[in-house]
């Protein structure tokens, strides 16, 4: 019989949802998880999988982002203690035939009516979110389908609405502090990376992620910030690998300059993060909420800041802090 333990207990958000999870999936109903980052959404599902195994199911655990899924992949071994879980993705082929896999979206091809119970996290991240292949492959895997995401596409709230997926919420994160809000700072383009020094500066105690719009950006502030501190990493999608986050986890790098790469599944206590160029077009409301989501997670060291460095204030910079506030305020009530 297969089974998971803890060494924490679930908050009282978290078991609630637990428990819808679970009646929905025993009434074979499809369901989509829309909780808050750093809600602990991986630990609300850990009762549905243990059912669906221990019914002899097959169950896979996809995700679009490789670096994210290797992390779920080593958090849930740890929990069942199973050594024939398999992990399908680029560079990781670990027990592809087991009853319980973690795979990245793009191998979901290759295993077409295997699964009886998907879940697929991230719904709304690239590449998996509007590449019909994708989702035409995850649709032929399996029978029953979680869905999981902080920022909901309309596609799926659609979903909901017709009633072909039930919904669970959860807008608590996991330790039941809010969510960090953004400040927004205005500056000009000359003054940009003077006001950016003074932050490095003023958070150099801890681990910092400054995101970037752009390839070309992140390698002009990595040569720049390189001149003052030294421990400082561009990384993107052509060259982030485990290697680069073991470093800045043990603090051989300081400094992380990321495209949107690193806009979720990274966690990691006392982080701050910087978004430079908020008001360019790429960080539009659902990235600025995940980029916001990566900070305050921990249990002891929940707290952090997010500065928006931009020269205006874009809508997607007013929502994105509206949702939180949003989010912050059910805290309260």
């Amino acid at each position: 019989m297969y089974d998971y333990q803890l060494n924490f207990n679930l908050n009282k958000y978290q078991l609630e949802s637990s428990n819808k999870i679970v009646k929905y999936y025993l009434e074979g109903h499809n369901i989509l998880l829309d909780a808050v980052c750093g809600a602990g959404k991986t630990e609300m599902l850990l009762e549905v999988i243990k059912i669906a195994l221990n019914k002899g199911y097959k169950v896979g655990f996809a995700c679009p982002r490789r670096q994210l899924l290797i992390e779920l992949y080593e958090r849930i071994k740890q929990y069942f203690m199973i050594e024939t879980i398999g992990l399908v993705a680029g560079g990781y082929k670990y027990n592809e035939k087991s009853d319980f896999i973690f795979l990245t979206t793009h191998q979901l091809k290759k295993y077409e009516n295997y699964f009886d119970l998907l879940i697929i996290d991230e719904v709304d991240a690239f590449p998996f979110y509007d590449d019909n292949k994708l989702e035409n492959a995850a649709f032929l895997a399996a029978k029953q389908f979680i869905y999981l995401s902080a920022t909901v596409p309309l596609k799926y709230q659609n979903l909901v609405r017709k009633d072909k997926v039930k919904l669970v919420n959860n807008y608590y994160r996991h330790h039941l502090k809010i969510m960090p809000l953004p400040q927004f700072k205005e500056t000009s383009s000359i003054m940009k990376f003077i006001h950016l020094l003074k932050l490095i500066f003023k958070f150099r105690a801890n681990p910092l992620i400054i995101y970037v719009p752009t390839k070309k950006r992140g390698r002009y502030l990595e040569k720049m910030i390189y001149l003052f501190i030294r421990k400082v990493k561009f990384v993107c999608s052509d060259n982030l690998n485990d290697e680069i986050i073991n470093k800045f986890r043990n603090r051989e790098i300081n400094i992380l300059i990321s495209t949107s790469v690193l806009e979720r599944g990274i966690t990691l206590a006392n982080l701050n993060a910087i978004i430079y160029d908020s008001d360019n077009f790429i960080f539009d409301e659902a990235m600025l909420i995940q980029i916001c989501g990566r900070v305050g997670r921990d249990v002891i060291h929940y707290q952090g800041e997010v500065i928006m460095l931009t020269k205006t204030i874009t809508r997607a910079m007013i929502n994105a802090r509206k949702r939180i506030v949003s989010y912050n305020e059910m805290l309260d009530m």
